[in-house]
């Protein structure tokens, strides 16, 4: 008798929390105990898992959910990894968040009350990469207790590069560690857990302390090595444009040339040189020039950003450091760059 007025409690709280009662509540994303996890293949057999770790969602009452997924998060526990997939695939400092979204069938989670986990049909939309795409899997969503559910992948989903339009900054990535050939699909798997009731003010606070903690993350100083780390990537993503034969920056570069900033700007007491460099067409003279005048805009626009000029060293190469031979307008393009290199 005893355990069957324990569950008609538990029944009746989940029914007033959010699962359909009148005095249904938001669920909220318990961050600290949720897991989005991408596992990536390379060299036929290395497979390297991801982390995210900067989550935060919501249900509504009526059943729509919204999780935004902090990319620039991804964390594998290898600086210079992470790095590459902030700006080479992900390329975060124009698109630093995914957004997923969906409306749940509240009538139909309701059979949660009545068992642990039941199988949820998931029809969901995932905003990523200036991209939308539609998906549908099996989730697994677990009681956890009256206040407390869990949303978890049956089986992995399988998302291709070509799907967000990550095929150009998978070959960059290839290209960074030698060539080393990558699978063109990564794997995804989350556990997220939902709580709501009283639960919801100490969420509410959790969020805020993790957006202040975030931003302490991106203002620390950083070592002499990581702003290296960062610059040598950088260099390498062919995200900073010109006017055709001109030195006038094409508005395009700002958001890099941003965060380039903001990495001079968190490791002071090192000086940086800016370098221009062009392809092999047109006068060797001429193309000197053009290299040095463009490495002279992008120090300026580093110093409007707040990095001193003392610390900016620009010089122009012309066409004698490519990175590729001069042979095809993709190697070429590789050979127009701006490269940032630490100078102690």
């Amino acid at each position: 008798m005893r355990n069957i007025i324990v569950r008609a409690g538990v029944v009746l709280a989940l029914v007033c929390a959010g699962l359909g009662g009148a005095r249904a509540q938001d669920w909220l994303l318990n961050s600290g105990a949720s897991h989005f996890y991408m596992q990536t293949a390379k060299a036929e057999s290395i497979v390297e898992t991801h982390q995210f770790t900067g989550l935060d969602g919501r249900v509504s009452r009526d059943g729509d959910a919204k999780i935004n997924i902090d990319l620039t998060s991804v964390a594998s526990g290898v600086d210079v990894r992470d790095v590459r997939m902030r700006f080479l695939l992900f390329e975060t400092f124009k698109f630093p968040t995914a957004e997923v979204t969906t409306h749940l069938d509240m009538r139909k989670l309701e059979a949660v009350l009545t068992t642990t986990r039941i199988v949820y049909p998931l029809r969901f939309t995932v905003l990523m990469h200036g991209v939308i795409k539609e998906f549908e899997t099996l989730v697994y969503v677990t009681r956890l207790s009256d206040k407390s559910i869990s949303v978890a992948t049956v089986k992995p989903i399988i998302v291709t590069a070509d799907s967000f339009a990550l095929t150009a900054g998978l070959a960059k990535l290839s290209e960074a560690i030698n060539g080393v050939p990558i699978v063109s699909a990564a794997s995804f798997t989350f556990d997220l857990v939902f709580e709501t009731g009283e639960r919801l003010p100490v969420l509410e606070e959790a969020r805020l302390e993790a957006a202040k903690l975030k931003q302490e993350e991106e203002r620390r100083a950083i070592t002499a090595e990581e702003c290296q780390t960062r610059f040598s990537v950088i260099s390498t993503t062919g995200a900073i444009f010109f006017r055709t034969g001109s030195a006038e920056l094409d508005r395009l570069s700002d958001p890099l040339l941003d965060s380039v900033a903001d990495i001079a700007n968190r490791c002071p007491g090192v000086k940086i040189e800016v370098s221009g460099h062009t392809d092999s067409v047109g006068n060797p003279d001429a193309n000197f020039q053009l290299s040095a005048a463009r490495a002279r805009s992008v120090a300026d626009f580093l110093t409007r950003r707040g990095v001193l000029p003392t610390r900016i060293m620009a010089a122009g190469f012309g066409d004698t450091r490519p990175v590729a031979p001069n042979n095809s307008e993709v190697n070429r393009a590789k050979n127009r760059r701006i490269d940032f290199r630490v100078v102690m």
